[in-house]
């Protein structure tokens, strides 16, 4: 009794299995844990297993007519609510979706299994709707809440779910993962570390997002506060590609800067080499790292974060915040070879 192909997450699995075995299913589950690491293909495993006809058995292929509904997603007793296209889920989506379905006995099935992807996306008044589901759930009935953000709901609603924490995968599982699907000719040692442990980052990590990689990263080295000049240089080379693909491709800019200025850190620290995600540029890191100390590598992890913060909620100009990121990026109050330093703002 399993979840065949879906990797990692061994003690979330083995959990959950138990819960079955013994009988012991919980009304609501709160999976939480990092995008694209594979939770909503556990819970879809999970609703399979509960619903599974041979489920007292150790049947980790189970062609049964539950399961075989459930891998083709026809399955009318598991229900998967995501709202892709919204950015907030609504109340309406809670009473149409939820409350007018999950008191209507299953079809077919011992159990009716509701999965909400993206949960932190419900709004207040969503939430409290779907906190009195919660507070009277009808027998025969499982939900599944999945999130990146569990911060985000109600403590209430936190407190009536069985918490399952997903961690990222690790590297090494995601290489495995890449080299047997044969996805894409970039090296797997280098996008299974970018990726962070997600597999649908991986997957997104294409040679455009490779060469902007370098090309940004390049925008950082070459600006010198001496010269104005390198700033606009390399503030016009980022602008380009934000103008022409907006927030995505900003927040594309800071996910790259940051985990720059991550692997400087950890250079500056331990100098483990394989906790490094840009492992290919260790001598970009070297020189960059080597001209900072730690206090002014934390500092620039701070402006970075400021500055996401102004564009994303203060809606400053873009230009001119990416200006000033890159001249407090770039500069540094280590002295080099005899020359005065230059504080970071």
């Amino acid at each position: 009794m399993g979840f065949p192909q879906i990797i990692g997450h061994e003690p979330q699995k083995e959990f959950l299995r138990n819960s079955v075995r013994k009988n012991r299913i919980s009304h609501a589950y709160l999976f939480s844990g990092p995008e694209g690491i594979g939770k909503k293909l556990v819970a879809t495993g999970f609703a399979k297993l509960i619903n599974c006809a041979e489920r007292g058995t150790e049947n980790l292929d189970c062609e049964c007519t539950s399961c075989a509904k459930t891998e083709k997603g026809l399955n009318p007793d598991i229900l998967v609510f995501g709202y892709p296209d919204e950015k907030t889920i609504k109340v309406d989506h809670i009473r149409h979706d939820i409350e007018r379905l999950i008191h209507l006995a299953p079809y077919e099935n011992p159990c009716k299994v509701f999965i909400i992807d993206g949960a932190q996306r419900m709004n207040f008044n969503a939430q409290n709707a779907f906190l009195k589901t919660l507070e009277e759930p009808p027998p025969n009935s499982v939900i599944i809440l999945i999130t990146t953000l569990a911060d985000l709901l109600m403590p209430t609603i936190r407190s009536r779910c069985q918490s399952v924490v997903f961690q990222p995968l690790e590297a090494g599982q995601v290489r495995e993962f890449l080299e047997k699907e044969k996805s894409g000719e970039n090296d797997p040692e280098l996008v299974s570390r970018i990726s962070g442990g997600s597999i649908s980052r991986a997957l997104a990590t294409d040679e455009d997002y490779l060469r902007k990689r370098i090309e940004y990263i390049d925008c950082v080295m070459a600006v010198d506060a001496k010269k104005p000049l390198t700033l606009f240089d390399s503030v016009e080379r980022i602008q380009k590609d934000v103008k022409g693909g907006g927030l995505q491709e900003l927040e594309t800019v800071f996910d790259i800067l940051s985990t720059w200025l991550r692997d400087s850190v950890i250079l500056k620290t331990s100098g483990e080499k394989k906790e490094i995600v840009n492992a290919d540029l260790i001598e970009q890191l070297s020189e960059y790292s080597g001209k900072r100390d730690l206090p002014e590598l934390l500092g620039k992890f701070s402006a970075l974060e400021e500055t996401m913060a102004r564009i994303s909620e203060n809606n400053a100009n873009v230009e001119l915040s990416l200006e000033n990121l890159l001249l407090r990026l770039s500069r540094c109050s280590c002295s080099v070879a005899g020359e005065p330093s230059s504080p970071d703002p």
